[in-house]
């Protein structure tokens, strides 16, 4: 048996069961081996990709939704390098990604040969916690194994293995290589806990952020114990920060967005980030949680607390674990203390006060964004309270569109849980190729929101979707326009804005649902409330033997934020 046919077998006991591939000549042995080991019941699954940045994002969705390993291989110096923007995603999203690269033959490694680069792993360590060379044929099956155990500790991280051509035409060392399928579950410290327990007895405006570790960990209930035990709000995390949905929007205790600047939030007493990382900065001018405000920080990471802001307190430990504990702790009263009626009264008070806030934001959106605007006047914003209103709660999501993202996450509707996958990264395109990695770990149609300039930095994802038959709808906001760009120089009160002049912006010219037929996608042009709702009702009639699909929705440019 061939090293390469050997590697598959590894993958097969690691109990990985798709690969994400865009292979070149270096990866010949393997694609020997894939027709050796064809038609074998454990055999991983290759899946064909046209381009190594979809590898990436499919093996990232992937990973996500399943909660397994997602595995892409990788062609050379060139194709890691188009993958990493992508691999950043993963990072960013603590995912676990495995990416295999097949690179030229060891006696070329020294030399300036035809896609190799002597620095390969210094190009890829940034965005991995593991990176790696197989050094000697002998150990490939162990250098596998330990490049997906990596992926698994936490904080979760991608890895990277690199693996000379030479070296998988090799006879396949000895089995016996050592692998564990689960990583451990780390208990937080007990007297961090009660700490803890004792800042949310004594808060009296307490507010909640759930994180994605929330969903990733399955500690949705145990939050929602958490909360009603508290007696505290609850904010999904912001759209900087969100890469997953975290808290049911039908719980008495949701309040909608996390948005640090909201003027309620200079009356809070104690900031909990549940099961998150440090919020991310967009930039050094806009804080990321309000000045001043206690934070009781339970997170995975034990380098996140204090990363950006001082904490009054630190939980670290498995997320699950850690609320589950901390809700135990504050339904109990710390010894020697009776409960406080006015301390109770306090907290209900507040959160009747952050509810009714929230309702009453919800009321203002939905005076200042229409539903049945059809034509010139129908607007992203527009589309996204038309898209959140006809879907509901339950479809799976992915959201790649920049500007609209923010618009949909503030009249969406989440009920079911685990159901809404984003990227914090800004790499354009994610969404593309995440998707299809959703709906194939998922095995459910999955409606994919992305920008047009996702889609042209995505194009590729159109092919996988249609050979694989994968059951994913594209609804692409077309405005035709970098908008994210125009609101920032729009923001910065320069030139541009006072000329009213944007430059290096425009995108249009594509006719996007022609894009896809021209893959054998079926698609549709709406341009109108009653035309989207039609399209997306038609959407929520298919199931997963449906292939993919395609809604093209143009909008004006008008930007509502």
């Amino acid at each position: 048996m061939s090293a390469a046919s050997a590697l598959i077998g590894a993958l097969a006991e690691w109990q990985v069961r798709h690969v994400f591939c865009c292979p070149g000549t270096s990866e010949i042995p393997v694609l020997d081996a894939i027709v050796e080991v064809r038609g074998e019941a454990h055999a991983p699954e290759f899946i064909l990709t046209t381009h190594e940045a979809i590898a990436v994002s499919m093996a990232d969705g992937y990973a996500r939704a399943s909660g397994d390993i997602g595995v892409a291989y990788l062609h050379t110096n060139v194709g890691v390098a188009n993958g990493l923007a992508h691999l950043y995603a993963a990072q960013v999203a603590r995912s676990r990604v495995a990416v295999l690269a097949g690179i030229k033959g060891t006696a070329t490694l020294p030399h300036r040969a035809l896609t190799t680069s002597p620095r390969l792993l210094e190009t890829a360590a940034p965005y991995a916690g593991h990176v790696w060379q197989n050094l000697r044929p002998e150990d490939l099956l162990d250098d596998v194994s330990r490049m997906l155990w990596s992926t698994g500790v936490v904080p979760e991280q991608p890895a990277v293995l690199t693996v000379p051509q030479n070296h998988l035409m090799s006879e396949a060392a000895a089995a016996g290589h050592v692998h564990v399928r689960s990583s451990a579950r780390q208990s937080p410290d007990p007297d961090a806990v009660r700490e803890a327990a004792e800042l949310l007895r004594h808060a009296r405006h307490p507010v909640i952020v759930a994180g994605s570790d929330v969903a990733r960990r399955g500690a949705e209930s145990a939050l929602e114990r958490l909360a009603e035990r508290s007696g505290a709000p609850v904010l999904v995390e912001s759209r900087r920060d969100l890469e997953r949905w975290s808290f049911r929007t039908d719980h008495p205790a949701f309040a909608g967005l996390f948005e640090p600047s909201a003027p309620l939030l200079a009356d809070c007493d104690l900031l909990v980030l549940a099961g998150m990382p440090t919020p991310l900065e967009f930039s050094s001018e806009r804080p990321s949680v309000p000045p001043g405000v206690p934070i009781l920080h339970v997170a995975e990471d034990a380098a996140e607390p204090g990363r950006r802001h001082r904490t009054a307190c630190a939980v670290v430990g498995d997320t699950r674990l850690s609320l589950e504990l901390l809700a135990e702790c504050v339904d109990a009263p710390a010894s020697g203390r009776e409960a406080d009626a006015s301390e109770s009264a306090a907290r209900a008070a507040w959160l009747a006060a952050v509810l009714d806030h929230a309702a009453g934001q919800r009321r203002r959106w939905e005076d200042e964004v229409p539903v049945t605007v059809e034509g010139a006047a129908f607007s992203a914003a527009s589309a996204m309270r038309v898209l959140a209103d006809t879907v509901g709660g339950e479809p799976l999501l992915v959201l790649d569109a920049v500007t609209s993202t923010l618009p949909l996450l503030r009249f969406l509707t989440r009920t079911r849980r685990d159901t809404l996958f984003a990227t914090a990264s800004g790499s354009l395109g994610w969404g593309m190729g995440a998707a299809l990695g959703v709906a194939l770990a998922r095995e459910e149609r999955t409606l994919a929101v992305v920008g047009d300039g996702v889609v042209q930095f995505g194009v590729p994802a159109l092919w996988t979707a249609a050979r694989s038959h994968l059951p994913v709808t594209f609804v692409v906001v077309n405005n035709g326009r970098y908008q994210a760009v125009v609101s920032g120089l729009r923001q910065s009160g320069g030139a541009a804005r006072r000329h009213d002049d944007y430059p290096l912006t425009d995108i249009s010219g594509v006719d996007i649902a022609a894009l896809a037929a021209s893959f054998g996608i079926p698609a549709v042009v709406v341009d109108g409330a009653s035309s989207l709702r039609e399209e997306l009702r038609a959407h929520l009639a298919l199931d997963e033997t449906d292939g993919p699909r395609l809604i093209e929705v143009r909008v004006n440019d008008d930007l509502w934020a």
